[in-house]
């Protein structure tokens, strides 16, 4: 609070001492920055300006100014920063800035903090911080030089032209410059040079380029420095960049009469669009003192105000505005006298009277100075501009001569619609009728069958008309031609229709071509070609056997027969080991058999394990060496396979006419109208050369209808030479899809509308055009007629193809065909399985009958009452035998499964018998039976039972044990 109170008091102070002393001199400070000896032009100014002020009182009565000057070296921001808080600790009413873009950034935000009003001068175009509110620029806004070069682009109705920038604030104005012509040039080329400061002493030379810089640099504009601009200049005009045709612009106002006429051009016509100075006492007086100046800080005598450094200009008028607003809030007794500011916030307070002598400085516009008037905008930048141009002549005299031109911009902002619009009034087509020539050539213009008019350009006619308000009649040229100079300098075609003022305009797929261009004006290319070859696709043959390919068929063979090797080998060395164990010893149910190992060595070789244990060192090794030998087959089939597929999708059809000459057996055809016949008649290449001849060498090369041709490049002999867009909708309309399109030039030309020369429809129409491209319009109409991707056919419209080739089926017909032999197969043999276990269980299970009823009778289940099964006859003796008589062909008991692994034996049985397997009970019960008879005994110890049976086996052991 004591703070505040303290500073309240202080200012009240000033302004009780501002109102007494209305009748004494008051002295204002002011201070002023300046960046070394590069800033001794504007620091000549800013004492000149002081001086002539404080000596006319009618400028600031009652009140002189003070200057209070610091000087810095190379730019540097700290260094500005510390020099404006001395400058405010002495109580400055303002400071006046000569510095870099950098240190003037640094500046700004201190002022902005101490509200102390910051006036500056850049020797490069600086931009403002936006938000400030204490800080003004004495440059103009870029944007207003940019209008009038766009009004000098406009005039010379460019079709091409650079832009030659060297900084980041240059390519902003490059972008400006963009937008301002949308619509007016059709092709710009941006190229950037090293970003070097007003002052330097490093020379530029032009980038390095591929195309020819004599064509390339026919129009150009530099928005560089001024010592950029000069160096690139110079080195144009030495390696003969400035011929008659050659036109150039520099859009900077700081270039000087004296810098213009040192250049030593030639022929070429160069143009300076700058600032126009008026012709004021103040330019006079200033012109006088600066030639009083040593030449060592002016360099020469100005011969004109336009001779003298711009920045200097731009110091004094600040400083005259600055006095005017001092007086002008004197005379309202809104002055207060500047405060002792210090930089730390915690100490000092901003000044009060900042943001009025701000606001007062931006309305000075009245008095002038020696630029005129000055005007500053929300933009913060000086904005007031008249622009003038000079030209410098081109008979080489080095001449200055005052070029006439019409300003077309009538309002400070303009957005781009307003722009159209604009355009469109200025033209006057709104209601018009035009008359349109046009030639039929599918897909751009034809009559369907009612005998409407259709295609590409007549949509592309009907977006126009919608947009620009215009009516239309077209009518079809007389010779069939778009036009060509002849020998004796006219035209033909509807070239001469347009001339000749029979048509308004030309609608087609006409290219733009020198000749055309220097006779006629061209739209905006609604589209860009090339020229191309219509052949036939080569016939892509089915390979079933590919997965086969990788190896040769001797390597097949062996790897099959040594996979019959393994496996034969490794189920006897299984055998083998198991019979080395003893004889007595029984095989076990796990033990492989021969089908069991080949399935093992065939899971091993696809990866998917085996079903067998290898207890033995000798199967292991051959494993082993199996495993080892089939993942270098594998391994190598892979790889092969990959690499085998990569080279065949390499193999696309025809891509290259070098690739089309190397058959030898093509003739050529060329549509007549077309620019491939002059293209190739002027072209250096060889190929291009070899093509030439063929169709100057056949008669009947040129045509003009493409049906018969279409047909005889279907016979694979013939290629159609022609536009693109045109190739690749005859190749697109081909319902057998046999066609293929090679773009096969890489220089490319575009389609336009094509109006008399000097017509006022062309920049609207471009313009149009422009809008049509920007919102995706004119994509949706060529998409109706080239439909591309969505066509049935695909076309190979380029050298390179940068899709992704796939893997058709044809490619692996074969491991399907495998997959479904396999699952043939297998349903096959499981029928077969099926039916086989059906046979066996419906014998089993009658055998199972009779084995049952054998087990009862044994047991001594059975009476004479029992009812036993036809064919069976039982009865029982005195000593307690049973006797059982079984008819063929019914066999009892049914036999056991073999093989039976228990320990062999003999059994005791009355009678010749032959050897049995023994029972699981050990020996407790053995049955025998005689040789050649259907009759066996049971015995149990000393009792045996005699049986009618058939075998010497047993179904199932355990249960005839049981049974027993």
């Amino acid at each position: 609070m004591v703070r505040m109170a303290a500073a309240l008091f202080a200012v009240t102070l000033s302004a009780l001492w501002t109102v007494s002393s209305c009748d004494h001199t008051v002295d204002v400070p002011i201070g002023a920055i300046f960046d070394g000896v590069q800033s001794d032009e504007e620091k000549a100014a800013f004492t000149y300006a002081v001086e002539q002020i404080n000596a006319d009182k009618k400028i600031l009565p009652q009140a002189r100014l003070i200057p209070r000057m610091e000087t810095v070296d190379n730019g540097d921001g700290l260094l500005v920063v510390e020099k404006g808080c001395s400058l405010m600790a002495q109580g400055v009413a303002a400071i006046l800035s000569s510095t870099s873009c950098s240190s003037n950034l640094m500046l700004q935000s201190v002022c902005d903090v101490m509200h102390v009003p910051h006036i500056f001068v850049s020797r490069d175009t600086c931009d403002v911080t936006p938000d400030t509110k204490y800080t003004l620029s004495m440059n103009p806004a870029a944007f207003e030089i940019d209008k009038a070069l766009s009004d000098i682009i406009r005039q010379q109705r460019w079709r091409t032209m650079v832009v030659l920038y060297d900084d980041e604030l240059a390519f902003s104005r490059a972008e400006a410059l963009l937008l301002l012509t949308r619509g007016l040039v059709p092709e710009i080329v941006l190229l950037r040079l090293p970003s070097l400061s007003n002052g330097s002493n490093t020379r530029v030379t032009l980038p390095s380029i591929t195309e020819d810089p004599r064509n390339l640099f026919k129009h150009a504009v530099l928005l560089s420095t001024v010592e950029n601009s000069i160096s690139v200049i110079n080195e144009a005009n030495q390696r003969g960049f400035f011929t008659p045709e050659h036109h150039w612009i520099i859009a900077n106002e700081a270039i000087s009469d004296h810098k213009i006429k040192a250049m030593n051009m030639s022929k070429g016509q160069l143009t300076v669009a700058r600032r126009r100075i008026p012709e004021t006492g103040y330019a006079s007086d200033f012109l006088k003192y600066w030639n009083s100046l040593p030449t060592n800080l002016t360099n020469d005598t100005a011969d004109s105000v336009y001779d003298i450094k711009m920045t200097a200009l731009y110091m004094h008028d600040a400083v005259l505005h600055l006095a005017q607003a001092v007086y002008a809030l004197f005379r309202n007794r809104q002055w207060i006298g500047p405060n002792k500011l210090r930089c730390s916030l915690d100490v000092s307070l901003p000044w009060p009277g900042g943001a009025l002598l701000m606001k007062e400085f931006k309305k000075q516009s009245d008095d002038g100075g020696v630029l005129g008037n000055s005007i500053f905008e929300e933009a913060k930048l000086h904005s007031s501009l008249s622009s003038k141009l000079k030209t410098l002549a081109k008979d080489g005299t080095g001449k200055l001569i005052d070029p006439t031109w019409d300003s077309w911009w009538h309002a400070d902002i303009i957005s781009e619609e307003n722009f159209f619009e604009e355009m469109k009034r200025k033209s006057g087509i709104k209601g018009r009728t035009f008359r349109v020539v046009t030639l039929q050539e599918e897909p751009f213009v034809f009559k369907k069958n009612e005998g409407v008019y259709t295609g590409f350009c007549i949509d592309l006619l009907k977006e126009l008309s919608a947009m620009l308000d215009f009516e239309y009649l077209i009518y079809e040229g007389h010779d069939g031609r778009y036009g060509s100079l002849q020998e004796d300098g006219t035209w033909d075609g509807l070239m001469k229709d347009v001339i000749e003022d029979e048509a308004d305009f030309a609608l087609g797929a006409i290219p733009v071509t020198p000749d055309r261009e220097r006779t006629l004006d061209f739209t905006r290319q609604f589209m860009e070609t090339s020229i191309g070859l219509l052949i036939r696709q080569r016939a892509k043959k089915a390979d079933w056997l590919t997965i086969v390919k990788p190896f040769h068929l001797k390597v097949w063979l062996c790897t099959i027969a040594g996979f019959a090797v393994v496996s034969v080998a490794l189920f006897l060395l299984h055998r083998t080991g198991s019979s080395e164990d003893g004889e007595n010893v029984v095989r076990s149910t796990d033990d492989p058999n021969l089908a069991d190992t080949i399935w093992f060595v065939y899971g091993t070789s696809v990866r998917q394990g085996g079903g067998i244990s290898l207890r033995r060192l000798s199967t292991r090794i051959l494993t082993g060496v199996w495993w080892l030998f089939i993942l270098i087959v594998l391994s190598s089939y892979t790889a092969n396979l990959a690499a085998y597929l990569t080279v065949t999708r390499l193999q696309t059809p025809i891509t290259s006419v070098e690739e089309l000459l190397s058959f030898g057996s093509y003739t050529f055809s060329a549509l007549q109208r077309s620019s491939a016949v002059h293209f190739l008649s002027g072209s250096d290449e060889p190929s291009h050369q070899h093509i030439w001849s063929l169709l100057v060498s056949r008669n009947n090369s040129l045509v003009n209808d493409t049906t018969e041709e279409v047909e005889r490049v279907k016979e694979g002999s013939q290629a159609l030479v022609g536009d693109v867009p045109i190739m690749k909708h005859l190749a697109d309309r081909d319902p057998s899809c046999q066609l293929s399109v090679i773009d096969f030039t890489t220089r490319s030309y575009g389609y336009s509308l094509a109006f008399q020369n000097g017509s006022q429809f062309t920049e609207v129409f471009s313009l149009a055009i422009l809008k049509l491209q920007d919102s995706g319009r004119m994509d949706e109409l060529r998409q109706r007629w080239w439909p591309g991707r969505s066509s049935n056919c695909p076309l190979h419209g380029s050298l390179l193809n940068s899709e992704t080739t796939q893997l058709d089926l044809e490619t692996f017909a074969a491991v399907f065909c495998i997959l479904i032999f396999g699952l043939v197969l297998a349903c096959t043999t499981s029928l077969f399985e099926a039916l086989c276990r059906r046979s066996r269980q419906r014998a089993e299970m009658s055998k199972g009958k009779e084995a049952e009823l054998n087990g009862d009778l044994q047991m001594g289940k059975i009476s004479s009452n029992t009812k036993v099964s036809p064919g069976v006859s039982v009865h029982r003796e005195d000593n307690g035998e049973i006797h059982i008589h079984v008819s063929p062909p019914e066999r009892f008991p049914p036999p056991p499964p073999t093989p039976f692994h228990l320990a062999r034996t003999y059994c005791e049985c009355c009678g010749d018998t032959k050897k049995n397997k023994d029972s699981p009970a050990r020996r407790k019960y053995c049955f025998c039976s005689s040789l050649n008879q259907e009759e066996g005994v049971w015995t149990t110890g000393s009792t045996a039972t005699s049986v009618d049976t058939a075998t010497d086996t047993v179904q199932n052991p355990v249960d005839f044990t049981t049974k027993l």
